[in-house]
């Protein structure tokens, strides 16, 4: 179980909060991706918890619901820790493990409507060698799901989008580019563009 919203195969859908209420009042929208559960509590300090979960092991001691304050809840506290690791990774690149980039990224919406969206990435080489072989990556920030893609296959895994090559577009020469396109369906979040996009593991400007 991964306790941050849209990380993993299985991950923490109903975070105890006023405001990302859905599994309450479905008008109401689900906690965004990337946002941190508390996670496991022996203590079982809320009724919900403490009823459901009475003799559990410390580290089974979790249950995705909205009612559970003691072991799902959303807070600043520990949120501003993943937020700060997050931050400190992903400037790595820009500390040396990537010198120059070599990649420039531009999303383009298309195309929105109340429940979908039809968007195009294109990704151009800047450097002074051929890419052969290529995947761009980039996450959602809301609870956006991809359905359909052209010129790439595409696939998504929590937040995270990965695009890759086809048998005749793998190849990008130096000031050469690659574009694909794909039809998402919106969630209940806002949906702007990524602020990260990758190729094969190297941030890309963004243009």
């Amino acid at each position: 179980m991964s306790y941050v919203t849209g990380w993993g195969e299985q991950h923490a859908r109903n975070q105890h909060s006023r405001i990302f209420a859905h599994q309450l009042d479905p008008n109401l929208p689900n906690p965004p991706a990337g946002s941190l559960a508390g996670g496991p509590n022996a203590a079982l300090q809320d009724p919900y918890a403490a009823q459901l979960l009475a003799g559990c092991k410390p580290m089974f001691c979790y249950v995705d619901d909205i009612n559970s304050y003691a072991t799902n809840e959303v807070a600043i506290n520990w949120n501003s820790a993943l937020a700060w690791l997050a931050s400190f990774l992903a400037d790595q690149s820009d500390a040396g493990a990537v010198p120059a980039r070599s990649c420039a990224a531009t999303y383009q919406v298309h195309g929105a409507w109340p429940d979908g969206f039809n968007t195009q990435v294109t990704i151009r080489n800047t450097g002074t060698s051929a890419v052969n072989g290529w995947t761009v990556r980039y996450a959602f920030t809301g609870d956006q799901k991809v359905e359909q893609a052209w010129t790439a296959q595409v696939s998504q895994f929590g937040a995270t989008v990965t695009a890759r090559n086809l048998a005749y577009n793998g190849m990008i020469p130096p000031g050469g580019s690659v574009t694909f396109g794909l039809l998402g369906k919106a969630g209940t979040l806002a949906n702007p563009a990524p602020n990260l996009i990758t190729l094969n593991g190297a941030a890309c400007t963004l243009s």
